[in-house]
């Protein structure tokens, strides 16, 4: 067991920490107050990202990208949620599809696909799951030919033709290719039927609609669009119908375990601002750090953030050796760093007093941001339900590849 990383490893996480202090920290708190999402798009920073790489991190150096594994980008993605977990969320719906795009797309694909994505430094991708009627149970837990999931894909000749709308969807509406999941066989469960196309967000018939407003997140997009008889070539299909399920079994390993790093992050920031908070405020003739209540409640942070960050690196070395366990540890992993960032969060708030809910201190936006990874990537209770699902092996233990 060898903890050491490598300097790749470092070199990645110093390019993401720097980003963090010199360009996002000094602006985060004016732009996540901007009452319009669509003005909150951080598009500067997201070019800035780009010039540095972190915007391909994921995509294969054939490619023009890094190359990067999955410890890598969690090690950016905790280091750019740091700043913002807005942002880190829209860098990371870029990386977990990393291994779609390097191993799953067939050449003409790639070819078709992948260099656009790297010229444009504006670039962002997006995965739509989510409909009005499907949220987290999309994921696998429950799977029956009634689930409320509606968009269909019907062949016609050549082409698909994609019906539907998609709400909630990370990066929706101002992202460049969307991964759209859509049923080609309604009458068959979503495991049998679910299949993934590649649409390129100028494509006739798939309309924008709005950015939700939201408390957490902000500087994120969750937008609503609308599939309005799309035509898709049926050469832009991912792998063949109905292979939903094995293409994220098979080639996002490590996605639940970057989405835990990014909620990791946000917790760690508001343990370093209330350590800075508690050496600084003099309360009883020292600082407050120094008295008892206070030290206990930044040593629980301490401990639970270092805990659940070594889950996640355990998580993400198994993944990145394809190592099947890595899809359960995922499940466990992002639950758990989830719960620990809320905590983290309380806990400085504690730390702070009243003043943690004024806007002079960020710890209200890091309680809001932590927030929102209870319930986004699957809600943490469906993740526990499907991870228990495969320990077991009651019920349907390999529903979606999550059990070898």
């Amino acid at each position: 067991m060898d903890f050491t990383l490598t300097e790749e490893h470092l070199r990645w996480r110093a390019v993401a920490r720097d980003f963090a202090e010199s360009v996002i920290k000094p602006d985060v708190l004016r732009r996540d107050r901007i009452p319009a999402a669509a003005e909150r798009i951080p598009w500067d920073w997201i070019r800035e990202a780009d010039r540095l790489g972190l915007r391909t991190l994921g995509v294969s150096k054939a490619w023009g990208g890094a190359g990067a594994d999955v410890l890598t980008m969690c090690l950016a993605g905790e280091e750019l949620a740091v700043g913002d977990l807005g942002f880190a969320v829209i860098m990371d719906q870029c990386w977990k599809m990393a291994h779609i795009l390097s191993d799953a797309m067939t050449p003409d694909q790639q070819r078709k696909f992948i260099p656009p994505f790297v010229a444009d430094p504006e670039a962002t991708l997006a995965i739509a799951f989510t409909e009005a009627g499907a949220g987290s149970d999309h994921q696998g837990y429950y799977d029956a030919p009634d689930i409320d999931f509606r968009t269909t894909a019907v062949r016609d000749g050549d082409s698909y033709v994609i019906s539907g709308t998609k709400r909630y969807i990370s990066n929706g509406c101002m992202a460049k290719l969307y991964f759209i999941i859509a049923r080609t066989d309604p009458s068959r469960s979503l495991r049998e039927s679910g299949s993934v196309f590649v649409v390129p967000s100028d494509t006739p018939g798939l309309r924008t609609g709005f950015f939700h407003e939201k408390s957490s997140q902000r500087l994120a997009t969750n937008g609503t669009f609308y599939l309005e008889n799309c035509r898709v070539p049926a050469a832009n299909l991912l792998g063949g119908p109905g292979l939903m399920s094995r293409l994220r079994a098979d080639f996002m390993w490590g996605a639940k375990a970057e989405a835990a790093a990014t909620a990791l992050g946000v917790g760690r920031a508001a343990y370093e601002y209330a350590m800075t908070y508690a050496r600084q405020r003099v309360q009883g003739g020292k600082a407050i750090a120094g008295h008892q209540a206070v030290a206990l409640m930044l040593a629980q942070m301490a401990m639970k953030l270092d805990a659940a960050r070594n889950q996640i690196w355990k998580t993400a070395w198994l993944a990145d050796r394809r190592q099947p366990e890595a899809r359960v540890l995922g499940l466990l992993a992002k639950v758990n760093a989830s719960e620990t960032a809320f905590e983290a969060c309380k806990l400085a708030g504690e730390i702070l007093g009243g003043a943690s809910i004024m806007h002079d201190h960020p710890v209200e936006k890091y309680l809001r941001d932590a927030s929102s990874f209870l319930h986004s990537d699957g809600t943490n209770q469906l993740c526990l339900l499907r991870a228990a699902q495969a320990l077991s092996g009651g019920g349907d233990a390999n529903l979606f590849g999550f059990n070898g």
